[in-house]
């Protein structure tokens, strides 16, 4: 389990500047996987743990989500819907091939269902806060979140080790995230890459504390980054 100075070390990188290349921007392959070349989102299918957030939170990350889309709407693909704004605990499975996840989505849930009667969930709070919207590797912007202290990373890294019994992550830490964005298929020229720092940079004077609520902690599965389903809560 990653300790919680440890972490914050990682995170460092996250600043107030976005950190983002100075000439054209092309967005990284990734990006394509999901969005098609009009800019809509592509069949993405997959399963995942995620915190839903009360609404109160989802409408003032909306209203975060309304400046760069009124500001620069040149750099980003389609709008993610204001309800399917979320934190990731934990990825398990995606593919843009529905029939080469789907065996992997069914023992996923079978076995997430199988620890729970060994271990269940308890109903908890976990305190984040806002650190900056950051670049993340080239494919979306996304608010990264740290946790109030040392207590509340350990309660999320103990639900994070968890669902590892599950299926271990392809990464091997979590960087606690909320998606706000995904980049335009085609990228963007350099003015408005100047433009996106000036409206990062303005965003990030913001403050933002947010409940994470365990009774809001969900296995859902996707059909797009668009859509997301929950099959079932974890308390």
């Amino acid at each position: 389990m990653e300790k919680y100075n440890d972490f914050l070390d990682r995170i460092s990188y996250q600043q107030a500047e976005l950190q983002i290349g100075e000439g054209n921007f092309t967005p990284d392959d990734r990006v394509y996987q999901k969005v098609n070349a009009d800019n809509s989102f592509k069949p993405f299918y997959g399963d995942t743990i995620v915190f839903a957030l009360g609404s109160k939170t989802k409408k003032k990350i909306g209203e975060m989500i309304d400046v760069l889309y009124d500001s620069v709407p040149e750099c980003f693909c389609e709008k993610l819907r204001e309800d399917t704004l979320h934190m990731t605990l934990h990825d398990l499975s995606a593919s843009d091939n529905l029939e080469s996840v789907s065996s992997e989505l069914f023992y996923n849930e079978l076995h997430l269902l199988q620890y729970l009667r060994e271990e269940p969930c308890k109903s908890q709070t976990i305190a984040m806060k806002m650190n900056y919207i950051v670049n993340m590797v080239d494919t979306s912007l996304v608010m990264a979140l740290v946790p109030a202290d040392k207590s509340e990373w350990n309660k999320l890294q103990k639900l994070y080790t968890f669902i590892n019994k599950v299926k271990v992550c392809p990464y091997p830490y979590l960087t606690p995230h909320i998606t706000l964005a995904y980049f335009n298929y085609n990228g963007f020229d350099i003015t408005l890459v100047e433009k996106l720092k000036k409206v990062i940079k303005d965003l990030n004077t913001k403050k933002l504390d947010i409940t994470l609520h365990t009774d809001k902690l969900f296995y859902q599965k996707f059909v797009s980054m668009n859509e997301y389903i929950n099959v079932f809560g974890l308390t």
